[in-house]
């Protein structure tokens, strides 16, 4: 997602920033960490988990995001995207990304937008960071053709809630954002 949309909706009081990832099945996902991790040494920059952002928005005390990760769960099956081309952009959290298309995943973006009491508004534009920071165009033009994924098949099976660091109300400490709270698609058992 672009560094203004990571930001998301200003929260009121009460409130606190929220976001729902899809996350890659094994054997993909260790092979994502393990790239994120090499390029996060190789740069200096923040180790995060792989992930397509499905929604990025605001929760309250009301709202029962384990209950709305179990229903989500519940009704969503495993999905196997293809991915398109790696790019890269200027902007922090877009760094160098791995596009998807938006279609299979609009139906979990709405679900996970209805699920909570304050509507928000997010754009999907569903991409898997691999590196956020500051790096010169060329390096990461670089990076982009050393790191293609184009036409690949991955599959994703498990929805995961984020949230800024404790004690944060915003995204600013990355290596410190709480993406435990999990569930496998298409399971009842949290």
């Amino acid at each position: 997602m672009a560094e203004a949309d990571r930001s998301g909706p200003k929260p009121a009081a009460g409130e606190l920033p929220i976001a729902f990832w899809l996350i890659p099945a094994q054997p993909r996902l260790d092979q994502f960490r393990a790239l994120i991790s090499s390029l996060a040494r190789e740069y200096d920059a923040p180790v995060f988990e792989p992930h397509i952002t499905l929604h990025l928005g605001l929760r309250t005390a009301r709202d029962d995001i384990a209950e709305l990760l179990q229903g989500v769960a519940a009704t969503s099956e495993p999905i196997t995207l293809v991915a398109g081309n790696t790019s890269h952009s200027d902007a922090l959290f877009k760094t160098l990304f791995v596009e998807f298309g938006d279609s299979e995943l609009r139906a979990l973006h709405c679900q996970s937008q209805a699920g909570l009491e304050r509507f928000s508004e997010y754009a999907l534009a569903p991409h898997l960071s691999l590196l956020y920071k500051e790096v010169p165009a060329g390096s990461r033009a670089a990076l982009a053709e050393r790191h293609a994924y184009a036409g690949q098949r991955i599959v994703f099976d498990t929805i995961a809630a984020v949230r800024p660091a404790a004690g944060q109300s915003d995204w600013s400490e990355i290596q410190r954002w709480d993406s435990s709270l999990r569930q496998s698609l298409r399971s009842t058992q949290a």
